[in-house]
């Protein structure tokens, strides 16, 4: 699946990681992302390549001037004496080319050959080394736990993730068959792991309870038109007129649950079973207040999968 497209391609002169722009085609909740996703796991960077395009090597701003500027000099002077600099500050800044690129570096003949191995290098991205800690989903693979590690590839720039070597990730990636490789982008929800909370209990559930791997994300809101923002493409992560605080309770024959709308309005149930269920926003002050603010919405959960539920309040008096 695409997830993000790059937006313009920049002269050598003005490279600089962050300038690229990126639109992000998708954005999926949790449950969907790993209905998406070919591979899903936590692991820990081990290796970055080539270095030089991580914003946390100390010395990619040293070496990308240095590469500037071999480069300006082979353009307004050329000669094969500049040609062979701008050669030397490609390797020093790129010191693990593949050997594809390597080979066409020492057969380039002008300061335009340099610059189309440059950006080749560019397209093919970061490539992330990860000791595997945790697998939730590797597509094609029937003994998941015997996974050690992944290699991952990320573009260049902003539709990149900005992956710092010996830091833990949750990662959600795709197969790029022609390539050989999984690659994942920042328009996933490919995170640090401290800033995963939110994907974490759906991802307990469906790895080990899949039988209540269910979830309801839902919203509070007074805005009679919000069905008008709803996108197939992208999952809501906020609504217009959110009501926040009210609990929430959720039922069925077999349960009772609670919880809390917060400022956005957002509320989430984790850990349920396909069959029939019943929503209700209550006042913010319950036991103690027991209004019904609205519903009880009726509905069907199927089993594994993600439901949306919106709760519309009135403008006045609800509270």
């Amino acid at each position: 699946m695409v997830r993000g497209s790059i937006l313009g391609l920049l002269p050598l002169t003005l490279f600089a990681p962050g300038a690229v722009a990126c639109q992000c085609q998708t954005s999926f909740a949790p449950c969907h992302e790993v209905a998406v996703s070919d591979a899903v796991f936590i692991g820990t960077v081990e290796s970055i390549s080539p270095i030089f395009l991580s914003r946390w090597n100390p010395t990619s701003r040293a070496s990308l001037q240095s590469l500037t500027a071999a480069y300006l000099d082979a353009q307004d002077h050329p000669s094969p004496a500049a040609l062979s600099r701008l050669k030397a500050a490609y390797l020093s800044s790129f010191r693990d080319p593949s050997p594809e690129d390597k080979q066409r570096l020492q057969a380039a003949k002008t300061v335009l050959d340099v610059t189309s191995v440059f950006y080749s290098t560019l397209n093919g991205g970061m490539r992330v080394r990860f000791r595997v800690r945790k697998v939730f989903k590797h597509e094609g693979d029937d003994d998941d736990d015997k996974d050690d590690y992944f290699e991952v590839s990320t573009p260049f720039g902003d539709c990149g993730v900005d992956f710092q070597a010996g830091e833990t990730y949750l990662v959600y990636a795709d197969n790029d068959e022609s390539a050989g490789i999984l690659t994942t982008t920042a328009c996933t929800r490919t995170r640090r792991l401290t800033e995963a909370g939110d994907d974490l209990p759906y991802l307990f559930y469906y790895k080990e309870q899949r039988d209540r791997s269910t979830r309801i994300e839902g919203f509070t809101t007074t805005d009679e038109r919000y069905q008008l923002d709803l996108n197939k493409m992208h999952d809501p992560t906020s609504m217009k007129s959110p009501v926040p605080g009210l609990v929430l309770e959720l039922r069925s024959d077999s349960l009772t649950r609670y919880t809390t709308a917060d400022s956005k309005g957002r509320f989430v149930f984790d850990g349920l079973g396909e069959g029939e269920y019943s929503l209700s926003a209550l006042d913010a002050e319950y036991p103690a207040k027991q209004n019904v603010l609205a519903g009880p919405q009726r509905f069907s959960l199927e089993p594994k999968s993600c439901a949306l539920q919106v709760l519309l309040l009135p403008k006045h008096g609800g509270r």
